[in-house]
């Protein structure tokens, strides 16, 4: 059985969810939600007849605090009999999570005092519960073997999991919210269009029946079209930031005008007013514009 989670995040339903993957080894859990969600994410449990304290395996798709902000909790030993789920996590990704002191730092630039109301308490994971996972390793969570996959472009760090005929997606994959499109989410500071055009193919490749997004759910039909549409809006929002970069627009004018441009898009494309709320929440369109500066200066300045 596998259960979507709803971490009701700030108070919104189908915004962030973590995904529970019932095994013969206690439940796997892909990504956390943020800790200042961790009591809803307790009670969702409950409420489909699971226990928190059987969390064994807890896989991240990155290290974001609303993807990864709750694995210290779930690795806490649960008894002095009993230790704390296992915490899978790409190379990059591992060393922030035992001391979350620059993640912290970096975060408060951008959130400033948002930081407790938006993630909670964020403390280190127990340096023995992290377990490094390469790109295409196997993980043997009876009876599943899942593989992490290296998927880069949203961020360096980060791995979609597969198993059977399941994938469950990360950001790589898209932000789908309510009767919305699926958009690419672009935030600082590691945006990388080729490289998510890349990991797009990647999981394309593996023809999943049914795909898991954090933001948001199952998807269970027409991922093909899903894909594309993600490809898409990545290389045609990147090529309209590099357009208005060119022409001179700074970071106070390309806010304004980037979320115009999405919303529009939103709004065109099925999205309810409420959806877009949603869309916001789950992803600020305020953040595409740094992640798209720095993108353009970092690897194609000349283009600009």
């Amino acid at each position: 059985m596998i259960h979507v989670l709803d971490t009701q995040q700030l108070g919104h339903a189908g915004i962030v969810a973590a995904t529970a993957l019932e095994t013969e080894d206690g439940i796997a859990l892909f990504d956390t939600g943020p800790e200042s969600t961790f009591e809803n994410i307790v009670k969702a449990m409950r409420s489909v007849g699971l226990d928190a304290g059987d969390v064994r395996h807890v896989f991240l798709s990155h290290i974001h605090f609303d993807h990864a902000g709750a694995a210290w909790r779930f690795a806490e030993s649960a008894s002095p009999r009993q230790a704390g789920a296992r915490v899978y996590v790409h190379p990059r990704g591992a060393a922030h999570l035992i001391d979350p002191t620059k993640l912290i730092e970096s975060a408060t630039r951008i959130f400033g005092d948002d930081m407790q109301r938006l993630w909670g308490r964020i403390a280190p994971v127990p340096a023995d519960r992290v377990k490094i996972v390469e790109d295409n390793e196997v993980i043997r969570v009876p009876p599943f073997e899942i593989r992490a996959i290296a998927t880069p472009g949203h961020a360096s760090h980060h791995h979609v999991y597969h198993w059977d005929d399941n994938l469950f997606g990360g950001d790589i994959a898209g932000v789908r919210i309510g009767h919305g499109p699926p958009i690419p989410p672009f935030v600082p500071p590691e945006l990388n269009v080729e490289s998510w055009r890349e990991s797009i193919g990647k999981i394309r490749s593996l023809k999943p029946a049914n795909l898991y997004l954090p933001h948001y759910g199952k998807i269970d039909s027409a991922i093909s079209d899903h894909l594309d549409a993600v490809n898409e809006r990545v290389a045609r929002w990147a090529e309209w930031f590099r357009d208005k970069i060119r022409a001179g627009k700074d970071e106070a004018e390309l806010k304004p005008a980037f979320t115009a441009v999405e919303h529009g898009e939103l709004r065109a494309e099925g999205a309810t007013e409420n959806d877009i709320v949603g869309y916001e929440a789950a992803d600020p369109s305020y953040m595409a514009v740094g992640a798209a500066i720095r993108y353009w200066k970092k690897y194609h300045p000349d283009a600009i």
